[in-house]
């Protein structure tokens, strides 16, 4: 991060190791580019703009040394985390195992002292002749030891106290395959991005921002899902742009408590001025009140090893492994197809999406070997999703005036049929100029 300012102009300077580095270096940018513009326009400036400059990029390169710190900071105290927790759990099992040798130890003295009893109980029976007085007694003992044994059993299983991370926060559910944490916005910020995950765009995570302040009422919906390494170093698996707006909303909760106390008393005249709080104290307050400190997040952690090696140094085997989990992970979270833009509430109305819905119906079942449950899918197939927002994205319906999902299935029999007269004659003057593969030509005419 030494070398920080000088690498503003890279395509790759965006990829930072953490939300907040790579919020400082989107700013850095922004500033950078700023600032040529503003040199650019005069020649008289040059000197204070250098030295401008020297002290933005001053300014740059600590704020990115402390946001690196803060992140190194939370690293090394996941990783002592899990060592206390590794240890702990240790701790438990030689509990456990002492507990359960002392029950088999009492179980065995519980039994010697019973064949004593039984043995004396026969011999006093022959003399006595008293069978029913003590085959009572017997089973009133029975009755009490097994109660005394329930209870040990009973308090064993209540003594677990509710985890609290030091990192993510309170701990409200483990289950066998992650655990779910209250963990505030800023933390994350300070967290790792997972190295195969797509770049973090500064410019979307505003845009996220942005738009979030229409709807604070519902809070932060979804949650944030991180990756536990065995030596207990956490990473962002999914949600970065969401963590990233989450800083920004936070860093805006933030200037509105410091303009509240007149720690910027200078900016109050812009911040304040009647026209803007006129207009934004609504969403000002309902932005103080955005509970950003307990976030929704879930935290997966490798498959258990079968070998029980407790060597704290990690093998190449073993670290392969996590990845490749980390990989699966992030692969199953984030293959579900997108929604369309026709599927959003409000952006179709229910009269245009009736007519797309029954034509793109009527193909699919009149031609089930043309459709692709895949989106990716190549030509002559067709995704039937894609279709229905193509359809709706090219504004058919209004552009042709058509009233019925009846009227769209004939149009675009005629387009079709349109088309395969194109290509006909395409190949019967030998110039296949649309690159048209024969293969899809012969799936396409075998299924006409």
């Amino acid at each position: 991060h030494k070398s920080l300012s000088d690498r503003l102009n890279e395509t790759d300077s965006h990829k930072s190791m953490s939300i907040n580095e790579a919020i400082v270096s989107a700013r850095a940018r922004e500033a950078h580019h700023r600032q040529s513009s503003q040199s650019s326009l005069t020649n008289n400036g040059i000197t204070n703009n250098n030295g401008e400059q020297k002290q933005l990029e001053k300014e740059i390169e600590q704020r990115a040394l402390e946001k690196a710190q803060e992140r190194m900071q939370l690293e090394l105290q996941a990783m002592k985390e899990q060592l206390k927790r590794k240890d702990e759990e240790r701790i438990q099992r030689l509990v456990e195992e002492q507990e359960k040798m002392e029950k088999e130890h009492q179980r065995e003295l519980a039994f010697g002292i019973w064949k004593e009893n039984a043995a004396k109980e026969r011999q006093q029976e022959k003399e006595h002749g008293n069978n029913g007085l003590r085959q009572s007694k017997n089973e009133d003992e029975s009755m009490h030891q097994n109660s005394r044994e329930a209870t040990t059993t009973s308090n064993s299983f209540s003594q677990e106290p509710n985890h609290y991370h030091p990192i993510l926060g309170p701990q409200i559910a483990k289950l066998p395959y992650k655990r779910i944490h209250l963990t505030p916005a800023a933390t994350l910020a300070s967290l790792p991005v997972y190295e195969k995950q797509r770049a973090y765009r500064h410019d979307r995570a505003a845009v996220m921002a942005k738009d979030k302040k229409k709807t604070l009422w519902m809070g932060i919906p979804g949650v944030i899902s991180l990756m536990e390494d065995d030596d207990g170093r956490l990473s962002i698996l999914d949600g970065q742009h969401r963590v990233g707006m989450m800083a920004l909303l936070q860093e805006e909760q933030r200037k509105m408590k410091e303009n509240e106390k007149g720690v910027i008393s200078g900016q109050r005249g812009i911040s304040n001025s009647k026209s803007n709080k006129s207009s934004s104290s609504d969403t000002h307050e309902e932005l103080a009140k955005l509970d950003l400190n307990n976030v929704l997040v879930e935290v997966f952690f490798p498959r258990q090893s079968q070998n029980n090696d407790t060597d704290s140094v990690l093998s190449n085997s073993q670290k392969q492994a996590a990845q490749d989990d980390k990989a699966v992970i992030f692969t199953e979270i984030n293959k579900a197809e997108p929604i369309k833009l026709l599927d959003l509430p409000g952006v179709a109305n229910k009269r245009t999406r009736d007519i797309i819905d029954h034509a793109a119906s009527h193909f699919h079942d009149a031609f089930p070997a043309m459709f692709s449950s895949s989106q990716k899918c190549r030509a002559p197939h067709l995704n039937l999703d894609n279709l229905r927002d193509a359809l709706f994205a090219s504004e058919v319906i209004q552009r042709e005036t058509i009233g019925s999902g009846g009227e769209l299935v004939k149009w675009i029999t005629k387009k079709n049929e349109e088309l395969k007269k194109n290509v006909a004659g395409l190949e019967s003057d030998g110039n296949n100029k649309r690159g048209v593969s024969e293969s899809a030509l012969k799936k396409a005419r075998r299924h006409d």
